[in-house]
């Protein structure tokens, strides 16, 4: 040994480069392939074993063949590494002829090889699964060890050294296997024992190499192909996506910037970044790695045409090949990744922006809600949310794709040099075009966003209130207001897709202007430039990258801006005035539970106050009836005190919890008992309790589930004096220190209401030791309460107990006397008999009470029935299995229209052919120029010429392609919206009862979305990708015939690796669709009960059960993401492969081929993976995006009701003439297999004749209503007006003619007179006569706009006693000959009710009016009583007639309600 470090050359050109048979000196693997990356890794694995935690508890990995065959495997390397390092040692200092490289690199393996097997008994002792530092060390050690196998087997069989020993050689042939077995391994993990497995941790048993190659997802792919999945087989791959680590971390940056001196207009966006930084790092930097891979391989093109040109090596192009190959492999997995990280960090933004709207709108002040109502905030939910997650997946372009450009334009001068500087000309002139396009994209999507919001807006109220459009048959005016938005969407939707055709035109436009200007200016500047086929067809691959950049960020600066419109409307909307919570105070008065000491009130701080100059004083434990007329401001008090209102002076103090009965019943879509607990535990005993004394006992006994069934969206299978009740029980159930209760005893019976009063709120009742506010307008309960306050105009009146009141003989007293019948001795005495049976008869007569009156009727026959999920109301959403069904394709092709698709598919052909053209054109002139070497300026133009022309006849082609598509998909897209909506208004009032808002709602904003903005994209994609794979197979396959032998077996791998795919693909996007909808729906019920959430302090429960159910849809989201990289991953690897064949091939034939067919195979080898990679995905994609056409086109075929229009020769235009009506045998019910709601009736109703129907809760008596309108067709029997069987004529011919005051007043958004008359029939001086008898006059009169006064959503700036009146002027300005009052009077004051009642009698004199009455006193003086019970007529006669019967049931309930 002569102390050298190396015993020959470290890097001899001559050895490796320069040889037939190339290798490593030894010197050069023993460091650089061995000693370097086993000392490294030493290090790393060294300091790890310090970092590993120690377990609290013993919990090793239990022993499996995997670990155990790890585990011996290492120990053997690491016995095969101490043979060798002895051996090495013996010869360095007994034989003397190893160098010291030779035994740092034995050396080393032998410590890392230690410490590796020393980590794996680590690791399985402390239950760790798998580790990045080995996983990455056996693959960095497999890829070295390739190039020592190789050499070892070179030294042995090949160069046959002479230094060569046998053992050495045993070692190396067993070493080096074991390796790759390892590597193999690796990419399995061992199972940790089930009892320790923590689903947020369960990512910890995928290895490194199978997360990076997303292949651990292959279990989920062959499940999918077995079963059929479920929401809960998924799982986030780590709690940092899961809704509440997600918020938490926003939050904490977001309450930051709000504080006073920072930045409010980037406040939002730097929060979302701060939060989520690592992500976003992550995307930026793999993203920006694999910008710099994939320009490679056009380098390596110049090296291998070069090689076919005139290389004496052969080896050099198997290891081009090879080189490519990797190179390319790795460009497209880092790319996969950073796709990943894209997925990871959008589902992070999405899940605390729409926890985020969740929360501002639980504490949002009222005053804010003017501007932000249901249908904006669902935009900001949907929409806007969806739009920030898009950009997400454009971010990292933003930063990437300016440093590609760069890139590209420095390696193109290397090759044509100065000439290079046209080419950025045309692309200096192209940019700015692109980006003054896309600034116009953004303002058509910023109008398209503000029409969508009140598109969205119009939805909502249409939805919740179809009931109403139903009955008034306004369904068509309310159409005819949303299709006026959509159609003024479509043109902006349309005038953004031309915005697209224009900047496509720029994207295919500027590859071959580049060319052209870039050529041309090469060739003519000097007569010695020749365009060779490296030059070109280089040239021509960095153009294709190029046309790729420079077309992805104009894109991505057009979701920039279309992330910053919704940034800025969700910064406006987090930034809205919160409610102030030091409004109320908790310092009352001693003694008292509330302290209101002369304070005035207004909705917002601009607006007039509606209480002024309050001063309340409610002592701790009494119980305080509110009176007043309508509009005197008793909801506004209760409003005040939950802190809803804007206090303008004074104070208001509260000592204790709340509780709050609304008016307008908040009833949620869980189970009655859900309902009824809310957010506190069962407590059995008290339940019970609850259930008897607010009379819902009978109400379990009838429901086919009891109280396990569910109720349906806003109450809609119960009555509404049960939802009351249910509020009532509810509120009673949370136990709360004081209660507000609005008007809880309108919308029940007489002797239900004397029961309530009595057994839960009065001063006997389960509430008589809490403090209770009671709005009412029952003046029979006035005597019982401790302290009366009367309101006027926003101020208290009068207060004082009820003698006190009575005494001062004041506005009080003469409302009383007014109002109240005195009682003789008798019947006082026999008051309490009757009251003590009140409740059994209650209990006896409501056996049919689900679902009386407004909707769906649930009592089928419970004993048929074990099995509760069959009495679930709303079903579960339908989610379609198996593929998407081809007429879906063809129906969507029909309403695009035919010759549109044909035109743009013909486009889109002939684009590809033109490309195809002008590359076989590039390459024989290359081919000429370079055999010739000689040319003519004449042969350049005309060359140029010819080239040119194909590119404008590509740029051309794509133009017609791209227009027929975009009036194809805008045309398609308006067909579907209509019929959709047409075919959801024609659907039966059941179809609205058993399917919530939401899952409506979603069809209208999600499914379009898709059909709107996301279709186009995806066709006009799959066109150009199908049609590029098809040139590309047929250029190569022209040059290179045994290429499209491969075709076949890639064409069936493709395929395979696709169905696997879709097969699991799209039950999780369907998944995904279906999940959205109760979050919706959940969002809806928090927009609509916020009042109530807050009063009861629930925000934490709802905010908790709005996560999960934002769990539910991204973990579905989060995996559909991965299924996808999985997919990515291995069609990668097929055009990694492609790539590799091709070029082997080229290579193989270059004897035959010449070097610009060799550069042109190459350059559409490298174009026809991608467009192959993308055609399967968009394939994908485009099945994923065909789910909302299919969820669509089954609500634009939903059963529909009887026939809007539907003439008969007898029926005039003034009928009904007379208005008698008669039900002959009528039995009906509410759904197929439920049981009648209404038996047998006869009955005959004469002209001008005034009937009342009355019965008990639940008799049947709505059902009257909705049998008269149609709502519910017949089971056996007929209605007749006039004569004329109403199920004869069409529904609208029916129900224009009749007339209701329905029970819940609804009013629409808009202005008054729209409210009054939408389809604009009646002049303005009719409006005012109905409005004058209405009451309303005066009112209106007053407001500065008049009859244009815009009413809120929902009429919230309107009490419930002016919206019945508005209700009340518009069945007179309809004035037709039968009016239905059903229970129209429950929220008006008794002198409202009486002044409703003078109209009624006056203007309705000659009219047939059918009265449904909780007040019998309102239908004493009508010509006939009808008496319901359980949908049976027991009664029919004169008031006076039955009256003078004692054993009548009529009379019997005059007993009750204290009228005789």
């Amino acid at each position: 040994m002569d102390g050298n470090f190396c015993g020959d050359e470290f890097l001899d050109l001559n050895q490796t480069w320069y040889n037939q048979v190339p290798e490593f000196s030894s010197c050069f693997e023993d460091t650089v392939l061995i000693s370097l990356p086993c000392l490294l890794y030493s290090l790393v694995l060294f300091i790890n074993l310090f970092l590993i935690p120690r377990p609290v508890a013993p919990n090793p990995l239990p022993w499996t063949w995997l670990n155990i065959s790890k585990i011996i495997i290492s120990f053997c390397l690491f016995t095969m590494t101490c043979v060798w390092c002895g051996i090495t040692i013996y010869d360095i200092y007994s034989v003397q002829k190893e160098p010291y490289s030779s035994l740092l690199s034995s050396s080393s393996r032998v410590v890392v090889f230690f410490l590796v097997a020393l980590s794996m008994l680590k690791h399985r002792s402390c239950g760790i699964t798998t580790s990045i530092t080995l996983s990455t060390f056996w693959l960095i050690f497999s890829l070295c060890s390739i190039i020592l196998y190789r050499s070892a087997i070179l030294a042995y069989f090949i160069l046959k050294s002479e230094d060569s020993s046998g053992v050495i050689f045993v070692l190396d042939m067993l070493f080096y296997p074991l390796i790759f077995i390892q590597l193999i391994l690796s990419i399995f993990t061992d199972r940790k024992k089930f009892s320790t497995l923590q689903e947020a941790k369960i990512m910890e048993e995928v290895s490194f190499l199978s997360y990076i190659t997303h292949l651990w997802f292959m279990k989920f792919i062959l499940k999918g192909r077995k079963k059929l999945l479920r929401v809960e087989d998924f799982f986030f791959s780590t709690i940092y996506l899961t809704a509440k680590t997600v918020y938490m971390n926003f939050e904490k940056h977001w309450k930051y910037y709000m504080l006073p001196g920072k930045h409010p207009d980037i406040s939002l966006s730097w929060a979302l970044l701060k939060a989520f930084w690592p992500w976003i790092t992550g995307v930026v930097l793999t993203d920006i790695l694999s910008a710099i891979l994939l320009l490679i391989p056009p380098l390596l093109l110049d090296r291998i045409i070069d090689f076919t040109t005139d290389d004496f090596y052969s080896w050099r192009g198997h290891f081009y090949a090879v080189l490519i190959f990797l190179v390319d492999f790795a460009g497209k997995m880092l790319s996969n990744n950073s796709l990943h990280f894209m997925f990871f960090s959008g589902i992070q933004f999405q899940s605390a922006l729409m926890g985020a709207i969740f929360r501002k709108n639980l504490n949002m002040a009222n005053s804010a809600r003017k501007d932000y109502d249901s249908g904006t905030l669902m935009s900001l939910l949907t929409v806007d949310v969806k739009r920030i997650q898009w950009f997400t997946m454009q971010f990292a372009a933003l930063l990437s794709m300016p440093l590609r450009i760069l890139l590209i334009i420095y390696i193109m001068w290397q090759y044509i040099g100065i000439s290079t500087l046209a080419g950025v000309a045309v692309i200096g002139i192209l940019f700015p075009f692109s980006y003054y396009v896309s600034k116009m994209d953004w303002k058509f999507d910023d109008k398209q966003m503000k029409v969508k919001d009140v598109r969205l807006k119009l939805m909502n109220e249409i939805l919740n209130g179809i009931k109403i459009l139903k009955l008034y048959a306004w369904e068509i005016p309310f159409a005819g207001r949303v299709s006026k938005a959509r159609n003024e969407e479509i043109k902006w939707i349309r005038y953004s897709f031309f915005t697209f055709v224009v900047t496509a035109f720029v994207y295919n436009c500027t590859p071959f202007m580049v060319s052209i200007a870039a050529f041309a200016t090469f060739l003519l500047a000097d007569r010695n430039n020749v365009l060779s086929p490296t030059k070109a067809f280089v040239t021509l691959t960095l153009m294709e990258q190029l046309r790729y950049a420079l077309f992805q960020l104009p894109e991505s600066v057009s979701y920039l801006i279309q992330f910053n419109i919704s940034m800025k409307r969700l910064r406006k909307y987090f930034c809205c005035e919160n409610k102030d919570g030091k409004v109320i105070g908790n310092d009352p008065g001693r003694g008292e539970a509330v302290t209101v000491k002369e304070a005035s009130f207004s909705w917002s701080s601009d607006s007039d106050c509606v209480l002024k100059d309050i001063d309340l004083h409610v002592p701790v434990g009494k119980l305080i009836a509110v009176i007043g007329p309508v509009g005197s401001g008793k909801s506004s008090l209760l409003s005040a005190l939950l802190g809803e209102l804007y206090k303008r002076s004074g104070s208001v103090d509260l000592k204790g919890s709340i509780a709050y009965v609304p008016q307008i019943t908040w009833v949620l879509n869980r189970s009655l008992k859900s309902n009824i607990l809310l957010v506190k535990h069962m407590a059995e005993e008290k339940y019970n309790k609850i259930l008897d004394l607010c009379c819902l006992r009978t109400d379990l006994e009838i429901l086919p589930a009891g109280d396990e069934t569910e109720i349906g969206e806003k109450g809609v299978n119960l009555s509404g004096g049960q939802k009351l009740r249910v509020n009532l029980a509810q509120a009673v159930y949370q136990d709360k220190d004081i209660y507000l209760l609005d008007d809880p005893l309108s919308a029940v019976d007489v002797h239900v209401r004397k029961s309530l009063f009595n057994d839960v709120i009065g001063n006997s009742g389960l509430l008589k030791n809490k403090t209770r506010i009671l709005v009412t307008h029952d003046t029979s309960v006035l005597p019982d309460v401790d302290l009366i306050v009367s309101m006027k105009d926003g101020k208290i009146d009068e207060m004082g107990t009820y003698q006190e009141l009575l005494d001062k003989k004041g506005s009080f007293g003469g409302f009383v006397e007014e109002h109240s019948i005195p009682k003789t001795t008798e019947e006082s005495e026999l008051e309490n008999e009757i009251l003590s049976i009140s409740r059994l008869n209650s209990r006896d007569s409501a056996k049919s009470e689900l679902g009386d009156g407004d909707q769906l009727l649930l009592n089928a026959d419970k004993s048929a029935v074990d099995d509760e999920k069959q009495y679930r109301l709303t079903d579960d959403e339908r989610m379609e299995i198996g593929g998407v069904r081809r007429f879906v394709y063809f129906n969507y092709v029909k309403k695009m229209g035919i010759p549109l698709f044909v035109g743009s598919a013909i486009g889109y052909m002939a684009y590809a052919s033109f490309g195809a053209g002008g590359s076989i054109w590039l390459s024989k002139w290359s081919s000429d120029a370079a055999r010739n070497g000689t040319r003519t300026t004449t042969q350049t133009v005309w060359r140029l010429s010819i080239y040119g022309t194909f590119g404008l006849a590509q740029v051309i082609s794509s133009i017609l392609g791209g227009l027929s598509l975009v009036l194809g998909v805008a045309k398609a897209s308006e067909r579907y919206h209509r019929f959709m909506l047409d075919s959801v208004l024609k659907s039966p009032l059941s179809f609205f009862d058993t399917t919530p808002v939401g899952r409506i709602i979603n069809r209208f904003t999600t499914d379009m979305e898709v059909l709107d903005n996301h279709l186009y994209y995806q066709m006009e994609a799959w066109l150009n990708c199908i049609f590029s794979a098809i040139s590309s197979f047929v250029i190569i396959g022209m040059n290179v015939p045994i290429f499209l032998a491969c075709l076949l077996p890639l064409g069936l791998l493709y395929y395979f690796v696709l169905k696997l795919h879709l097969s699991t693909f799209r039950q999780i996007r369907r998944l995904e669709s279906t999940g959205r909808s109760p979050i919706y729906s959940l969002f809806m019920e928090a927009i609509q009960g916020v009042s109530s959430i807050s009063a009861y302090g629930a925000k934490k429960e709802f905010i908790q059960a709005f996560e999960e159910k934002l769990d539910g849809c991204f973990v579905c989201t989060f995996n559909t993401n991965v299924c996808n990289r999985w997919l990515n991953f291995c069609l990668n690897t097929l055009g990694s492969v492609i790539v590799f064949v091709t070029t082997l091939l080229a290579i193989q034939n270059r004897e035959t081929l010449s070097p610009a067919v060799v550069g042109l195979i190459i350059t559409y080898s490298l174009s026809v993976t991608d467009a192959l990679k993308f055609l399967v995905r968009l394939n994908s994609e485009l099945e994923n995006k065909s789910i909302s056409i299919e969820r669509i086109e089954e609500y634009c075929n939903l059963k529909p009701e009887a026939p809007w229009d539907l003439s008969l020769e007898t029926l005039t235009d003034n009928w009904p003439q007379n208005g008698a009506i008669r039900f002959e045998d009528y039995s009906t019910r509410y759904r197929e297999n439920l049981d009648l709601v209404l038996k047998e009736i006869n009955l005959s109703i004469e002209a001008s004749e005034k009937v009342g129907i009355v019965g008990r809760t639940g008799a049947g008596k709505s059902s009257i209503t909705l049998a008269l309108f149609r709502i519910v067709e017949p089971f056996s029997g007929t209605i007749s007006i006039d004569n004329i069987d109403i199920t004869k004529i069409g529904l609208h011919n029916l129900r224009t003619k009749l007339t209701i005051i329905p029970q819940d007043p609804v009013l629409f958004t808009g202005t008054l007179r729209i409210n009054l008359d939408p389809n604009n029939e009646y002049g303005d001086d009719q409006i005012w006569q109905s409005l004058e008898k209405s009451y309303l006059k005066t009112f209106v009169s007053n407001l500065s706009e008049g009859l244009e006064y815009n009413v809120e959503e929902g009429g919230s700036n309107l009490s419930a006693g002016q919206r019945q009146l508005v209700c009340l002027a518009r069945a007179l300005l309809k004035n037709s000959k039968i009016l239905v009052l059903d229970e129209a009077t429950a929220s008006v004051d008794m002198e409202t009710d009486g002044l409703i009642q003078k109209t009624i009698r006056t203007a309705f004199a000659d009219r047939t009016v059918i009265t449904i009455a909780h007040r019998i006193n309102t239908v004493l003086d009508y010509d006939k009583i009808v008496v319901l019970e359980n949908g049976n007529i027991i009664e029919v006669g004169n008031p006076s007639n039955l009256l003078e019967n004692p054993n009548s049931r009529f009379y019997l309930m005059n007993k009750e309600a204290g009228l005789i």
